[in-house]
C-alpha cells in the first residue's frame, strides 16, 4: 500500500473555485476511484503564493497508476488540474492508516517529517504503533498515517495527521503545536529533530454540532463520516470509526447476516427498522435505524440511528433526508428526495 503526498501551487486567483470544487465534486469523485482508500487536501499560504497538499494513500502503485498515468498530477482530485501548476509527489510505503478517511470533518493537517537512525526501524515501527493506536482515541482526531521511503541509506517517515480543529491538536499536542508529539516514546529512535508542518484541511461539508447520529460507508461497508452523535452513541471516537465496517458496531451473532443483506440494502435504495448496537465497552444499545444507499453520493451509504425509546417503539419517524441537510451532508434545498 501507498502513501502519497502531493504539493502543487494553486494558480493566481483560483482559490475560491478550488474550495467549490472540494465542496461540490472531490468526495463524490474519490468514492468512484478503484483503490483510493483515502485523501485529505489542505492548504497553507507561502512566500510564492497558495500552496496545495494532497495526502492520500493508495492499494497500491497499479491502482495509482490506472487512476491516472501522470505520478505527479493530482490523481486522488480528479478534475482538479486547472486550478493548480507546478504539482510533484512524493510516495512512501504505508506502514500505518488503516482509515476510510475523506475530506468531511477536518480542519487542521499536520506533517511531521522523521529521519529514522539506521539499525532502529523495526523497533521504531513497533513502538510507534502502540503510541499511536491512543492516538484513534484522541478526541478530535480525525486519522492517523504512517510511510517510509528510503533515502540514501537511511529511513525517512512521513506521519499524516488529521484533527477536526486546533483546539483538538492543541489538546493533544500541547500548546506549542510545533513540537514534536510522542517525543518521550520515540525520540531515541530519530536521526534527527522530525520537520513539522501544518495546513488549513480543506472540507467538503458544514460540520454541525449537534447533527443527529449519521454513520456514511462505502460500498465495501466501510465508514467514512461519523458525526459526533453516531460516535457517542457506538462510544467509538471518529479515528477508530475510520478503520471499521458496518457489521463492526453489530453483535458478533449479527455480523455475518449483515454481510450477507448488505448487497440487498444497496440494490432496493433503503432500509429501516431495529437494531442492536455494540458499544465500544462493550455494551449494548438497541436502535431504531433508516438507512439511505447512495447518499448524499453515488457510493456512500447513510445509516441514521435513535436510541429506541419506551415511548416511541418501533415508530420513531426517521427522515434520512431531512438528517443529511442537519448534518451539513446537503443542502436543505436540496434534501427532499435528493441523492
Amino acid at each position: 500500500m501507498i502513501l502519497r503526498l502531493l504539493r502543487a501551487r494553486v494558480r493566481d486567483g483560483h482559490e475560491a473555485q478550488l474550495r467549490r470544487f472540494i465542496r461540490n465534486e472531490a468526495v463524490s469523485r474519490a468514492l468512484q476511484v478503484p483503490g483510493l482508500r483515502s485523501f485529505q487536501p489542505a492548504l497553507r499560504p507561502t512566500a510564492s503564493g497558495t500552496e496545495l497538499v494532497i495526502a492520500s494513500t493508495w492499494d497500491g502503485f497499479d491502482a495509482l497508476t490506472a487512476a491516472g498515468p501522470a505520478l505527479d498530477g493530482p490523481i486522488s482530485m480528479p478534475g482538479s488540474d486547472p486550478f493548480l501548476e507546478d504539482a510533484h509527489a512524493e510516495h512512501y510505503e504505508l506502514v500505518i492508516g488503516e482509515a476510510r478517511s475523506m475530506p468531511l470533518r477536518a480542519a487542521r493537517l499536520r506533517l511531521t517529517r522523521i529521519p529514522i537512525q539506521r539499525g532502529a526501524e523495526s523497533a521504531y515501527y513497533e513502538a510507534v504503533r502502540r503510541w499511536s493506536d491512543g492516538l484513534l482515541d484522541a478526541a478530535g482526531m480525525v486519522a492517523f498515517t504512517l510511510g517510509r521511503r528510503v533515502v540514501g541509506s537511511q529511513d525517512e517517515i512521513l506521519a499524516v495527521q488529521v484533527w477536526q480543529d486546533e483546539a483538538a491538536l492543541v489538546e493533544a499536542a500541547g500548546a506549542d503545536v510545533d513540537k514534536p508529539m510522542g517525543e518521550a516514546e520515540l525520540s531515541q529512535f530519530w536521526a534527527a529533530p522530525p520537520a513539522i508542518e501544518h495546513f488549513d484541511a480543506l472540507t467538503a461539508t458544514e460540520p454541525r454540532s449537534n447533527a443527529p447520529a449519521i454513520l456514511l460507508a462505502d460500498d465495501e461497508r466501510r465508514y467514512v463520516h461519523a458525526t459526533p452523535a453516531a460516535e457517542r452513541l457506538s462510544g467509538h471516537s471518529l479515528a477508530r470509526l475510520l478503520t471499521m465496517r458496518v457489521e463492526d458496531i453489530g453483535r458478533a451473532a449479527d455480523r455475518e447476516a449483515i454481510q450477507e443483506i448488505w448487497s440487498k440494502f444497496v440494490a432496493d435504495g433503503s432500509m429501516r427498522g431495529p437494531y442492536v448496537l455494540q458499544r465500544a465497552d462493550g455494551s449494548e444499545v438497541e436502535v431504531q435505524f433508516a438507512a439511505k444507499a447512495n447518499a448524499p453520493w453515488p457510493g456512500s451509504h447513510a445509516s441514521l440511528m435513535v436510541p429506541t425509546s419506551p415511548e416511541a417503539g418501533d415508530d420513531t419517524d426517521l427522515d434520512v433526508d431531512e438528517a443529511l441537510a442537519e448534518a451539513g451532508l446537503v443542502a436543505r434545498y436540496a434534501s427532499a428526495g435528493s441523492t
